[in-house]
């Protein structure tokens, strides 16, 4: 017995052959014969494809059996005439017609049998394809080609394409939109943060999207070893909060009581800096607002009997000026959230000067399952204070020095859809890093 592996150019089935020799050992006939079967166009549903029979040696008219089986699943196919096997006694050119679509690649079989033989004289699997590439692109189990829907910002969108499993696929993209208006999810750990990228290559796609807008348009596109294209789409209306806002009220610098008996710290007056979100939500959604805060830079200058010390809040891992994630993720998500950076004052120092920047976002989920908050936008503010030591008995200071507020108190949200980014955490433990 032999296995002959044979392709043929412009065919996307392989097909297997194999070659026996006629009859059994002590058999009369003294001349085997062989057959070869090649597989030269696709079987589609509805359609036939040719096979090309090879018969040696073809001057004996011995009969060759044909027959068309399924090996497994949902293909079918039968010769032109509605039968599944035929008799040939010399080579040629034979048409199947395909009537199921298979679910399993090449479990379809085109079988040579020489009389007596107790195996098939060749062997060729195939597939009945589709009778035109026509992707269809399913959402939570439904078919959505061509369909519109209404979709929340953050929701989880999984969208797949089933081809038929035969088909020699050489290429599958999505085409989503502009970068900006989707992510492929949002990583919070304490010690890193941001965006996550969208596989847009394969059958299937998961996004977000981060941007309201109507009518987005998401293009599957496939390409086959052939040649052959098709595309298939369908379109998204995405809704969230609108004309956001973020209050920021007037702060105070100022030097107070530390929680501590006798301790003095330089910070900002009553609860410190408040951020308020207004905004308009569609009906039924949510009021799921998150606050993020990442520290820009907290540098503080220390003056004692030794000299002058320039510092920073130690972070994990070690960060420039002291940047990264303020405390934890979240950082609040009440509305108003506020914030209160206290700087201990003690007297074996004469002098303090701190200069602290952060930036606190604004995030919105919608509160579906698997969903992911997104941004709305986010407040630059900052504050900076400077102290000299007045009386180290009673650690009393004077303050030089202090402001506190929006970095552009006229309009102090910026609406942005970018995520905050971060790969360090601030857990303001009270430790410095000085040098």
């Amino acid at each position: 017995m032999r296995f002959l592996f044979t392709s043929v150019a412009g065919c996307c089935t392989l097909a297997l052959v194999v070659s026996v020799l006629a009859g059994q050992a002590g058999s009369a006939q003294s001349t085997p014969v062989r057959v070869t079967i090649r597989q030269l166009e696709d079987v589609r549903q509805g359609k036939a494809g040719e096979f090309s029979i090879e018969i040696s040696p073809e001057n004996e008219g011995r009969p060759v059996m044909l027959r068309v089986a399924c090996l497994a699943g949902t293909g079918r196919a039968a010769f032109t005439d509605g039968s599944t096997q035929i008799q040939l006694t010399r080579s040629g050119r034979v048409p199947v017609l395909g009537i199921t679509g298979n679910d399993f690649p090449g479990a379809l079989t085109l079988t040579a049998w020489t009389e007596g033989a107790p195996l098939p004289a060749a062997t060729s699997f195939f597939d009945v394809l589709p009778p035109a590439l026509e992707p269809r692109i399913f959402f939570d189990g439904q078919d959505v080609t061509g369909n519109r829907l209404s979709v929340a910002l953050g929701q989880s969108i999984h969208l797949s394409v089933f081809l038929h499993p035969g088909l020699p696929v050489e290429s599958e993209e999505w085409l989503i939109g502009r970068p900006g208006d989707y992510t492929g999810g949002f990583l919070h750990t304490p010690l890193q943060g941001g965006p996550q990228p969208v596989v847009r290559e394969g059958s299937s796609t998961h996004f977000y999207w981060v941007t309201p807008g109507e009518n987005r348009r998401v293009l599957y596109r496939v390409r086959l070893a052939n040649g052959e294209t098709a595309t298939a789409e369908t379109f998204f209306d995405v809704d969230g909060p609108s004309s956001t806002q973020v209050q920021v009220d007037p702060v105070k610098v100022i030097i107070a009581p530390g929680t501590a008996a006798a301790s003095t710290v330089l910070g900002l007056l009553g609860s410190g800096i408040s951020f308020h979100a207004i905004y308009s939500l569609p009906e039924g959604m949510l009021k799921n607002f998150t606050w993020v805060q990442l520290i820009q830079s907290d540098a503080l200058t220390l003056k004692n009997q030794e000299g002058t010390l320039y510092c920073v809040p130690k972070s994990q891992p070690v960060a420039e000026f002291g940047a990264g994630l303020d405390t934890g993720y979240p950082y609040d998500m009440r509305n108003p959230t506020r914030d209160n950076p206290p700087l201990e004052l003690t007297p074996d120092t004469q002098a303090y000067s701190r200069v602290f920047h952060a930036r606190m976002y604004l995030l919105w989920s919608s509160g579906l399952s698997n969903s992911i908050p997104v941004p709305l936008g986010f407040v630059d503010w900052s504050f900076s204070g400077e102290v000299v030591l007045k009386d180290p008995a009673t650690n009393s200071w004077a303050l030089k020095s202090g402001q506190a507020g929006p970095d552009h108190p006229d309009q102090p949200f910026t609406r942005s859809h970018a995520y905050p980014l971060w790969y360090s955490l601030v857990p303001y433990s009270g430790s410095l890093m000085c040098n």
